[in-house]
């Protein structure tokens, strides 16, 4: 079909009709292609392959006639607009046709070229009108019906009560929440104190009072009763509104149940608790040897300086005694204290990000005073295919690279070599063997020695005669690297020297800049932490129909927020402010003592002193409520772009 013209199909068995109608349209220099068929079903048979702009169906055709020819052809045929032409000259048939879904009607022999061009107008207008009213209908049903089930998946509904007769209305999922069937009573607020648990109806009561007073809207968590016996919590808010249409003033709001939440922040608390009292065994431990360890070498560099000092043989011999108690006291301090790190029960592991050069020079200034003391030449060499940044549990690995660098230094002779190469293994993925081998000078060990010193089952069997005081700290070694998946490996001919290997899985971080104002050129992982449930419905929306690669986690408060980023990490955080529990301010701060990991406040309060707050506790970049999708973009690439990359 020549779609410049207006397509018209014709359904009429009388050829003089028919005729006539042709003549009609070109008189009225309409641009059009006419179709013409006789019977119903030949009409039926072109719309199959074919879509007219307008059909002009006659009502009395040899295969049908009456009404139901008009009824016939729209069930088969949807979607075309319809003038219906009939030689009765009834406005009762014309009509009926109208509401059956027809456009317009005709009577024969009573319209001309100018009616018949006005009525296709008139229908052709009215149809595209109709469509578009109902697409918009449809529009509205699916998203309704969208935003039903958003409510029942996330236990929330809303109400609405006259604040006069305090009669509610509830929706179906504050009829489920409260436990009763969807329209199964006519609710009053009676009926919802009701389910209140006894000690809380005081307090919802007073609730109510509130939110109907002051116009500004309430919130209030409370528990109610489940057929008599089972306990569940819910958050309530309100607001009062004043209906233009009826003239009253209701009080709207919402209910959710936050029981599966209030659950999970027990579950948390009483795991801080056990995770606490463990960090605390550990930190005691660390604490402890920090304060002993310290002075004690302290005492070890000054009676060091001092026997390089001119003195008589008197001060000497005291000097060597004074070295000698040194010595042993140091043997005894490390022995308890590395005894207790192996009876530890369980040993936490806190992954952090780690950048390679800086671990590596801290690890030599660990121990560099011990091999300058021995004149030992002490080396370090870091494969330059090693990730720049990784993640592990940092002090673990400090703690098994000292161990072994200070065996080595020990059991080795003076003015002799040890060395410290830094290499990499096998990858999968994002994670990468860690593998740092310490080869010494030393007397070396035999076969049966190294089996011994890399069973598990010997650990704790420690005796501490002369020759096997290394045992000890290759125990604390086998410890931590259990800790950490990691393993030891010892290679060595009795009486040459001997090489240690450590291998640790650590996760490669590869950091690339982003560019402003485009989209993430690399997984973004965000942790929104707000506690409304449509803001985070529609933020995380918003952010994952940006770019496939970002992914969105939800923290309904900023507690929840900071053991979220502790035990997963995030790539960015978008904070909002006001939240229960703990608000974003607060839980900044504890984010600020572990990581500088971008933070953007979202906030409803839009003033200098608020942005200045946010900048000042902390956060990276403030965006106020309500939120365009472009400007969060530009924020996110903005923040995203200044990220350091060594």
């Amino acid at each position: 079909m020549n779609r410049n013209k207006l397509s018209i199909l014709l359904i009429e068995d009388n050829k003089a009709d028919a005729h006539l109608v042709g003549l009609y349209l070109k008189e009225a220099k309409m641009k059009h292609e006419l179709h013409h068929v006789e019977t119903l079903f030949e009409g039926n048979d072109f719309m199959e392959n074919n879509k007219p702009d307008i059909v002009l169906l006659d009502l009395s055709l040899p295969d049908t006639s009456g009404f139901k020819t008009l009824t016939g052809f729209m069930e088969k045929n949807k979607g075309v607009a319809v003038i219906v032409m009939t030689g009765l000259n009834d406005e009762i048939v014309g009509n009926q046709s109208v509401k059956a879904g027809a456009q317009d009607y005709l009577i024969k022999g009573e319209f001309d070229s100018r009616l018949l061009a006005r009525s296709i107008r008139y229908s052709l207008q009215r149809y595209k009108t109709q469509f578009a009213l109902e697409k918009t209908a449809r529009e509205l049903s699916i998203s309704k019906r969208r935003y039903l089930e958003a409510q029942e998946m996330a236990n929330f509904g809303n109400f609405e009560m006259d604040l006069v007769s305090n009669e509610m209305s509830w929706t179906n999922e504050v009829y489920r929440i409260l436990g009763y069937l969807p329209g199964s009573i006519s609710p009053t607020l009676s009926d919802y104190i009701n389910c209140v648990h006894f000690d809380e109806r005081a307090k919802v009561g007073e609730f109510f009072e509130e939110a109907a007073k002051d116009g500004q809207r309430h919130k209030l968590e409370h528990r109610i009763i489940l057929n008599g016996r089972t306990i569940h919590y819910v958050l309530i808010h309100a607001k009062v509104y004043y209906d233009d249409i009826t003239g009253k003033f209701m009080l709207v709001g919402g209910l959710q149940d936050i029981t599966e939440r209030k659950l999970g922040e027990q579950l948390l608390i009483e795991k801080n608790m056990n995770t606490q009292a463990s960090k605390i065994k550990e930190e005691i431990l660390g604490e402890m040897g920090f304060h002993i360890r310290t002075p004690l070498s302290s005492i070890l560099n000054l009676s060091y300086i001092l026997s390089n000092t001119p003195m008589g043989s008197t001060e000497k011999e005291l000097m060597n005694g004074l070295k000698d108690s040194v010595d042993d006291l140091s043997v005894s301090v490390n022995n308890l204290l590395n005894f207790s790190m192996l009876v530890t029960e369980k040993i936490n592991i806190e992954e952090e990000e780690i950048m390679l050069a800086d671990f590596v020079q801290r690890t030599k200034q660990l121990v560099q005073m011990k091999a300058t003391q021995k004149d030992i030449n002490l080396s370090f060499d870091v494969n330059p295919s090693i990730p720049k940044h990784f993640k592990t549990d940092k002090n673990k690995l400090s703690q098994i690279l000292f161990n072994l660098i200070d065996n080595s230094i020990k059991y080795s002779p003076e003015r002799s070599r040890v060395s410290v190469q830094f290499g990499v293994g096998a990858r999968n993925g994002d994670h990468v063997d860690l593998i740092v081998k310490v080869t010494d000078n030393g007397p070396g060990l035999m076969k049966a020695q190294i089996d011994d010193l890399l069973s598990s089952d010997n650990l704790l069997q420690m005796n501490y005669k002369e020759g096997e005081k290394k045992k000890l700290g290759l125990a604390i070694v086998n410890k931590l690297l259990n800790s950490l998946k990691g393993q030891l490996e010892i290679q060595s001919d009795f009486g040459d020297g001997a090489e240690f290997s450590v291998r640790v899985p650590v996760q490669s971080i590869v950091k690339t800049p982003m560019a402003v104002g485009e989209k993430p050129n690399q997984a973004l992982k965000i942790l929104l932490v707000e506690d409304h449930f449509l803001n985070q419905i529609a933020t995380r929306k918003v952010l994952t129909s940006w770019s496939d690669l970002v992914t969105v986690d939800i923290a309904e408060n900023g507690l929840i927020g900071f053991e979220k980023y502790k035990e997963h990490g995030y790539d960015l955080i978008l904070m909002d402010i006001q939240m229960p529990v703990m608000d974003g301010f607060q839980s900044t701060e504890k984010i600020r003592e572990v990581s500088r990991v971008p933070i953007i406040a979202l906030t409803a309060n839009s003033n200098k002193e608020e942005a200045q707050k946010c900048i000042d506790i902390g956060m990276n970049e403030y965006l106020s409520k309500p939120i365009k999708p472009d400007d969060l973009y530009s924020k996110i690439m903005t923040v995203m772009s200044k990220m350091y990359v060594s």
